[in-house]
This record gives structure tokens, C-alpha cells and sequence, in this order.
């Protein structure tokens, strides 16, 4: 009986959908039952982006973790299983943990008369965990937006917005002001801000960051990092990354701007070789994963307009080829942008539907776009076109990445 309620207890999890009208007010209302353990998370930082949000957060993590200052997790989506999005060190939390929990906050929703949603429930589920484990630090990347962000419930010491880009319009806003606005929410009272942001849309809402806290630190204002060729340099850091693509410059100086707000705000010794041996060691799959060079073979979780074009530009540098591109994506990404774009390195662009209920449809998008490059792909030849001895790009939602890289070992990276 007892293994079959925790079998219910993960489908019941899965089951649950995303709000439509993001609030906060039934995710307080069961902390408060559950005597708010989001104010026993230690340390926190919190993390929102258009892009890169989860490069800063998983290098950060493993930064900290090897520097023996016990630090939790908690990152979206996951590309194989849900106990992927928590995490302290490389230890994911079990599914005996993970069910104990969901047992917990289910019988808290009959009480408070409250479903909460897909996003909702797994953040508590986060909270409870980091929370019991006595962790040093606990790091939390936000999932949509920011202001009524489930994570948004908890007071982060540290907050970073990386970059500022049009993604979930349909929620955030149609323009990077009304996005910002919306992310620079998880700002709290005096808290270390640090962000990438471009001049445009910061300066238009700094007075509101100013009302929150002083202590602001903008890439490429407040600190700097440079790129030689294969080593970058910060202060008197010199490294050479394991996470490839130039988009991670400004992800690691943002990691670095935090290390630095941590060892000398905060007090805590961070080593300057622990962090150099952190950067370029660790490990996040499926982000400008290059498996091959000869043919070229490279995995991506490039799945809106900002990060398909930053792609391409990573794919430019390292050459002049042409790819196969292996492609499925949401349809509320853009779809026919992001293809367009996909266009200046591919011979050929593969669609394939997403094993999700927001895949585009590979159909209506071939034929609105109507170029002979792009064509239908079937689920059957996937494998055979993996096999293919040609330079191919597998790139897009991280739900059909997570499905491919799932189904053919061949593509894992680490």
C-alpha cells in the first residue's frame, strides 16, 4: 500500500498544470500551514533571466559545494527526472524524500481547501528539503518572470537578474520594459543586486531598484571580465571554462561578482584555485555540449529567439560548415524567428513534435515557412540520423533535448 501512495504522489505532481494567473497568495497560505520553513533556508540568492539563469546557478553551486560550504539547489526544467531540480552538492533528492514530502503538502492542501500548481508544489517541495538539511547556502532559480514567481516567497541576500530578453510575452509583457519590470521584483529590502542587464531597459527602472537596495553591481560598469581566446581572466583569476559559447563570459562574471560579494561582504573564505578548479570542472549538460568535432555533433537547449541567435554565433566561431539541425521547440517560442535564424548555419532544419502539450506542429510551421531546407522529421529516423556521419546540431526545448538524450545514450556528454 505504502509504495503505491508514493507512486500516486509523483503522478498527482505530474498531473498538476502551470497557473495561467501567477499569484503568490496559495503558496503563502500552505508555508504558513507548514510554519514557514522559507525562513530557515540559511543564506539564499535568488536568480531570474531571460537566458543563462541556469549556467549561473549550477556553477555557482559547485563553486560553493567545493569549497566545503554545503549548498542546495533548486533549478527548472530537468532533463531526465524532477529529482534533478533539487540538489545539494551532485546529490539529487531521492524519490523516498521527494514522496515524503509531496505527502506532507498534499494532506496541507486538504486542510487550507488548496490545489497548488505544477511550479507551486515543487518549490515547496524544495523549500521543505533545503530547509531541513541545515545548508550553508540554498540557491534558487527563479521559473517564470519574477515578481509572483513561486521562489519569490522566499527574502534572497543576493539577487541576480543575468540578461533581459522577450520569452514568455504572454505572461511578462510584450517589451523588455514590461519584462524587466517583472523580474527586478525579486529584488528585496538591501539585498546584493548583481545583473547583465543592458542599459536599456536598467536605466528605466532603476529608481524602482534604488527604493529597494544601494548595493548594485552591473556587468561591464561595475565589473569586468575578459575572454583571450581560450582563458578568461577576472581580477587576478585566470581560467579556462568547461562551459563553452560565448554567452557564458557574462554568466561567469556574474558568478564571479558573487563570489567576491560572498568572501568579501559576507565573510566566507572562498579560495581563489577552489573556484578556478570549480570553473573548469564543472558540469551541465546540454548547454553548447560539443561531443564531436569530426563530424561535429553538438547539443543545445536553445529554445527561445535570444538564445537560438546567441547559438548561432557560437556555432560560426568554431566553423564554416553546415549543420543538420535536429529541432523541436514550444510554439510560444517563436518558432518560425528562431528557424529563420537556425537558417545561416544549416543545409537542413528537422522538425520533430515535443513530448509536450505547447509543441509546435511541425506541419503548419514548414508550411508558413516554406523554404526546402526545413522539413518534416519522423520519430522512427531520429536514431538513423544520430548515426549520420555529417556535422549535426540538436538544439531546442529542453524537454525534447531531455527526450533524445534520454532515448539515445550516444548523446550524452557527461
Amino acid at each position: 500500500m505504502a509504495s503505491r501512495v508514493k507512486i500516486n504522489n509523483i503522478k498527482e505532481l505530474e498531473k498538476r498544470k502551470n497557473s495561467t494567473h501567477p499569484s503568490l497568495v496559495n503558496i503563502r497560505k500552505i508555508l504558513l500551514l507548514l510554519k514557514n520553513p522559507q525562513k530557515n533556508l540559511g543564506i539564499t540568492i535568488g536568480i531570474t533571466g531571460t537566458n543563462g539563469k541556469g549556467s549561473v546557478a549550477k556553477t555557482l553551486s559547485t563553486i560553493l559545494n567545493d569549497s566545503n560550504l554545503k549548498t542546495g539547489l533548486y533549478t527548472s526544467p530537468h532533463l531526465y527526472s524532477i529529482n534533478e531540480r533539487i540538489s545539494i552538492g551532485k546529490k539529487n533528492i531521492s524519490t523516498k524524500e521527494l514522496n515524503q514530502i509531496l505527502t506532507e503538502i498534499f494532506e496541507t492542501e486538504i486542510k487550507a481547501n488548496i490545489k497548488l500548481s505544477f511550479f507551486e508544489l515543487i518549490t515547496v517541495v524544495a523549500i521543505i528539503f533545503l530547509s531541513k538539511k541545515k545548508n550553508i547556502f540554498n540557491i534558487f532559480e527563479v521559473g517564470l518572470g519574477g515578481r509572483f514567481d513561486a521562489t519569490n516567497v522566499i527574502d534572497s541576500e543576493i539577487s541576480i537578474i543575468t540578461n533581459i530578453g522577450k520569452d514568455h510575452k504572454e505572461y511578462l509583457g510584450n517589451t523588455l520594459l514590461k519584462i524587466a519590470k517583472e523580474k527586478i521584483g525579486i529584488i528585496k529590502k538591501d539585498s546584493f543586486f548583481i545583473t547583465g542587464m543592458k542599459p536599456y531597459p536598467l536605466y528605466r527602472v532603476k529608481d524602482y531598484i534604488l527604493k529597494k537596495t544601494k548595493k548594485i553591481y552591473v556587468f561591464k560598469k561595475d565589473f569586468q571580465i575578459e575572454n583571450n581566446k581560450e582563458f578568461y581572466k577576472y581580477e587576478n583569476l585566470t581560467f579556462k571554462p568547461s562551459l563553452k559559447g560565448s554567452h557564458q563570459i557574462e554568466n561567469m562574471a556574474l558568478v564571479l561578482k558573487t563570489c567576491s560579494i560572498i568572501k568579501n561582504n559576507l565573510g566566507f573564505d572562498l579560495k581563489n584555485q577552489n573556484i578556478v578548479d570549480s570553473l573548469e570542472n564543472v558540469k551541465w549538460e546540454g548547454r553548447f555540449s560539443i561531443l564531436s568535432s569530426t563530424p561535429y555533433k553538438i547539443v543545445d537547449v536553445a529554445h527561445n529567439y535570444e538564445a537560438i541567435k546567441v547559438l548561432v554565433q557560437n556555432v560560426k566561431k568554431i566553423t564554416s560548415k553546415k549543420f543538420i539541425v535536429i529541432l523541436g521547440m514550444l510554439n510560444d517560442k517563436d518558432p518560425i524567428k528562431c528557424i529563420n535564424e537556425l537558417l545561416n548555419i544549416a543545409n537542413k532544419i528537422i522538425l520533430f513534435k515535443v513530448n509536450n502539450q505547447r509543441t509546435f506542429i511541425p506541419e503548419k510551421i514548414a508550411k508558413k515557412i516554406n523554404n526546402k531546407k526545413v522539413v518534416l522529421g519522423k520519430s522512427e529516423e531520429l536514431g538513423a540520423l544520430i548515426e549520420k556521419d555529417k556535422n549535426i546540431l540538436y538544439c531546442g526545448s529542453i524537454y525534447f533535448i531531455g527526450d533524445l538524450l534520454k532515448k539515445y545514450k550516444n548523446l550524452r556528454s557527461c
